[in-house]
């Protein structure tokens, strides 16, 4: 009976054995499985934010319809400066020409005294 008693308290403590590594895998397991699932929700949390700050951040850029309103007002507007440089090129011609005159009335003016 001795016999079958230390077989029974060996195989015990071996199934209990078995039983512990069972259980300690399985609980190791499902901490790393929580641990994977907890990063994942940072992570979708993390992108989140960034899609969110991504959609503000578009919204505050100017529509099709205002980039072309600005296209249309920078080519007026540079129409308007060519027409101002031949303005000014037309104003710089009669100035020399004007400055050609006072020249020559000095020159008579200074030379008829002498």
């Amino acid at each position: 009976m001795t016999g079958l008693q230390l077989d029974t308290t060996i195989g015990m403590s071996l199934v209990f054995s078995i039983g512990t590594m069972i259980f300690a895998w399985f609980r190791t397991r499902r901490a790393d499985v929580d641990e994977r699932f907890k990063n994942g929700a940072d992570r979708m949390d993390e992108m989140s934010d960034r899609i969110t700050r991504l959609e503000q951040r578009i919204e505050a850029l100017p529509a099709r319809d205002d980039v072309h309103k600005l296209e249309i007002a920078m080519a007026e507007m540079a129409g308007e400066m060519k027409a101002m440089a031949a303005s000014q090129r037309s104003t710089n011609d009669l100035m020399r020409r004007i400055e050609t005159v006072v020249t020559r009335h000095e020159d008579h003016l200074l030379k008829g005294k002498g």
